[in-house]
């Protein structure tokens, strides 16, 4: 007998304890999986931290880096390596904003038992964020101080060379808040499903 995804998804459900109904059990198990998916997408971004932004914080005074920024942004190779990290911002915002949501929801549910044992692996388990021009994966947990930085690198861009990143509000204070939003309820999940496990 072949065990497909259907089959584990319904001997999983009836190993359950009681206390939601089987279509409640379901939702929550695709609200898990929802989850998931939606942190794997992070691995995939790409463009995410430059190996640009390092080599213009090198330097040590306020000046140099400007010019710094000012020169980048003028090589055609350099300036779409900052646009994809603003596009990689953009996007890891993007998935950042509804995983926010699903793991408040499953916060919010209160989940138990084997529910609560599946939510850990599926969310804790194996899990990083996306992965650096540099090589360097980033761990979920590390995520929003690495935004934080890419963010300030973006807001030093659009102060030098202003429009260098298109016009009209870029929106980073609103990454920046999803992100931050993300670290908290990813945190907060995760000490109440060890609580009850």
């Amino acid at each position: 007998m072949k065990l497909t995804t259907k089959k584990l998804e319904s001997l999983i459900l009836e190993m359950m304890e009681d206390g939601y109904s089987r279509e409640q059990k379901r939702k929550i198990l695709a609200l898990i999986r929802k989850t998931r998916t939606l942190l794997i997408e992070l691995q995939v971004v790409q463009g995410f931290y430059p190996t640009i932004i390092n080599a213009i914080y090198s330097y040590d005074d306020e000046q140099s880096i400007k010019k710094a920024i000012q020169n980048s942004v003028r090589v055609p190779h350099v300036k779409k390596a900052i646009m994809d990290h603003y596009n990689a911002m953009k996007r890891i915002a993007e998935i950042l904003d509804e995983v926010n949501q699903y793991l408040v929801l499953l916060e919010d549910l209160e989940i138990q038992g084997n529910l609560a044992f599946i939510a850990q692996g599926m969310i804790y388990g194996g899990l990083s964020g996306p992965i650096t021009d540099g090589g360097h994966k980033i761990k979920l947990e590390e995520l929003s101080n690495m935004v934080d930085s890419g963010i300030t690198f973006l807001e030093d861009v659009e102060a030098v060379a202003p429009g260098a990143l298109g016009e009209g509000n870029l929106g980073l204070e609103a990454m920046r808040d999803i992100v931050d939003s993300f670290h908290n309820n990813y945190s907060y999940l995760k000490d109440y499903l060890e609580r009850v496990i």
